[in-house]
């Protein structure tokens, strides 16, 4: 007997003509350079120290005394850790999650019923798609203004709202465009909003990673939102610990009580966050400046690289404000997915089509820059030759 999936998980499980590739590869024992790595923990810099691993001994650790919204000590730890970058959150504010994706997939419950709709931009994030769809919510994308440097339009926005709209999310820095919110932008939101009773919900977890100060760049916009506001982190950006399994949810202070005890119900049904990783907490993001600091130096070792290699060439960049990725244009002369496809298969090189994130425009590839340096120079090096071969 065949168990029938559910609809939220009746996924179509073929792999497309680009994932296809890549497992050919892998199968002919081919070493494939991989330019879209984002695990930190694989790229040769270690940003554990003896000190973070002794504070997963903390005598604490042994008992268990679960708290909904988390530990105290943990929830403090995270506020010191907003508190040294001058924001002032308070930890009764704070909600302990295990990962971003749990912390999106709790405001979804939170937030929407089954049918509604959230918004959220584009490009940016594929994982928003599957998320929303195991709580059986509906993905509406508003679009960001490429020739504004991927700004919100608060028309935009304002055209995708539906009776059954329940949040705007935005993602700042972006993923993977880089651009980060200014406060008009969130003004935007706001207004549209505050009109038809909306939630907002901002992914800052690449908000230590950006490129090009700006003081109009909004910081945490749970605390700078005249609406109900939250803003999620992690410690998987912000200390390169994906491992450790440690989110959090901030919640500006328009978000009522009422509300706030609801996500305590619900954290409470699942209380899902460790109590050895909540007791470590504050070692973890004590010791996370020396782990972004190096993380910062590969970045910009790589971004000098990528600028190098492709100057003179059918390459081209595009402005990139912060975190972790690069977008390259490359000639239109076929569909990014068959740019991809020809990467892996000629020339051994994993890149992401733009079509993944949702770009309007053809030619555009994505591409990680946390890959070690030797690794990266070689596979853009390969990148650059195949653009040069496909329009001579």
């Amino acid at each position: 007997m065949r168990i029938r999936p559910s609809n939220r998980a009746g996924w179509d499980l073929t792999p497309n003509a680009f994932s296809a590739a890549c497992q050919r590869r892998i199968r002919e024992g081919q070493q494939l350079l991989d330019l879209v790595q984002s695990n930190p923990t694989r790229i040769g810099l270690d940003t554990l120290t003896p000190v973070m691993l002794d504070a997963l001994r903390h005598p604490a650790s042994t008992r268990y005394e679960p708290n909904p919204l988390g530990i105290p000590c943990a929830r403090e730890a995270v506020a010191s850790w907003y508190a040294r970058r001058g924001l002032a959150v308070n930890p009764d504010r704070l909600m302990l999650t295990a990962s971003s994706s749990e912390a999106y997939g709790t405001l979804l419950k939170l937030l929407c019923d089954p049918g509604d709709s959230i918004l959220v931009p584009a490009p940016s994030y594929p994982l928003f798609d599957q998320l929303a769809r195991l709580e059986g919510v509906t993905v509406k994308r508003y679009p960001l203004m490429m020739e504004d440097g991927w700004r919100v339009c608060e028309a935009m926005v304002q055209q995708v709202v539906d009776s059954r709209t329940r949040a705007i999310f935005a993602v700042s820095p972006n993923n993977p465009t880089g651009s980060y919110l200014h406060s008009s932008e969130l003004r935007s939101i706001e207004r549209v909003a505050r009109e038809h009773n909306l939630a907002v919900v901002c992914d800052e977890v690449f908000a230590e990673y950006v490129w090009k100060e700006d003081t109009d760049r909004v910081v945490c916009a749970a605390l700078e939102a005249d609406v109900p506001t939250f803003s999620l982190g992690g410690l998987s950006k912000s200390a390169c610990l994906p491992q450790m399994k440690l989110g959090w949810i901030v919640m500006g202070e328009h978000v009522d009580q009422d509300t706030i005890h609801r996500l305590e119900m619900i954290a409470d049904t699942y209380l899902s966050v460790s109590t050895p990783i909540q007791h470590a907490a504050g070692a973890f993001l004590d010791g996370a400046t020396l782990a972004r600091d190096m993380l910062a130096q590969r970045i910009q070792e790589n971004l000098a690289v990528l600028e190098h290699s492709i100057r003179a060439t059918p390459v081209s960049v595009l402005p990139i404000d912060g975190g972790w990725y690069a977008c390259l244009r490359v000639p239109s002369v076929m569909s990014d997915e068959q740019w991809a496809e020809l990467l892996v298969l000629e020339d051994g090189v994993v890149v992401h089509p733009g079509s993944f994130f949702g770009f309007p425009i053809p030619g555009i590839l994505v591409i990680g820059l946390i890959a070690a340096t030797n690794v990266f120079r070689e596979g853009i090096q390969r990148l650059v030759a195949r653009g040069e071969k496909v329009i001579a």
